[in-house]
């Protein structure tokens, strides 16, 4: 019978093929392992095995025998086995979004939440008491303009008047705007958040 030499990793795929399955790593380490019994020669880069001697050598491995007659049976999940990572997270957030829900109606319930409507009132007094501090303002800021600088004090009025208008508007629009942003947000029981292009 001639001899034929092969690498271990050709001899895994060979092994593997005729039912013996074993990985090149396992395999290397058998060898090694069987060295007196399986001697090896190197040619190139890679160690030969002569695979008639190894196929035979682990055909009347005894304990190779056994581990394949007598497989590891199989683990059987419990019942109640370990949920999936989604329903794991799942879970997690209805925990969350129930504890968040409690704090929301304990904090209605302690007046630490400001309703939309009361924001809007609250907006609408600010505005009436804002316009009225403008008005005050502007007669006295007109008299000192028109006596410092020799302006017409009706024109310098006027324009300050004017002004103020213009402000008080603008600000009433974009309160508006907001709050009925907020009262969108409420409606779909969602938080409101400020746009940061607002603000700057």
């Amino acid at each position: 019978m001639s001899e034929e030499w092969i690498s271990i990793t050709d001899a895994a795929k060979r092994l593997s093929a005729a039912g013996d399955v074993v990985d090149r790593s396992t395999l290397s380490r058998y060898v090694g392992q069987h060295a007196e019994a399986l001697p090896t020669r190197r040619e190139g880069k890679s160690n030969l095995i002569e695979f008639g001697t190894l196929a035979q050598h682990r055909a009347e491995n005894i304990r190779l025998q056994q581990s394949r007659r007598s497989p590891e049976p199989p683990t059987v999940a419990p019942d109640a086995g370990p949920r999936l990572p989604t329903q794991i997270s799942a879970a997690a957030r209805d925990k969350e979004a129930a504890a968040a829900l409690r704090e929301l109606e304990l904090a209605r319930e302690l007046r630490q939440i400001t309703s939309v409507r009361e924001v809007a009132d609250a907006a609408q007094t600010a505005i009436v008491r804002m316009r009225g501090a403008f008005e005050r303002a502007v007669e006295g800021e007109a008299t000192t303009l028109a006596l410092k600088h020799g302006w017409d004090e009706r024109k310098v009025r006027l324009a300050l008047k004017t002004f103020a208008q213009t402000g008080l508007e603008v600000f009433h629009r974009e309160m508006l705007e907001r709050i009925d942003a907020m009262q969108r947000a409420d409606d779909a029981g969602e938080p409101y958040q400020e746009e940061l292009s607002v603000l700057q």
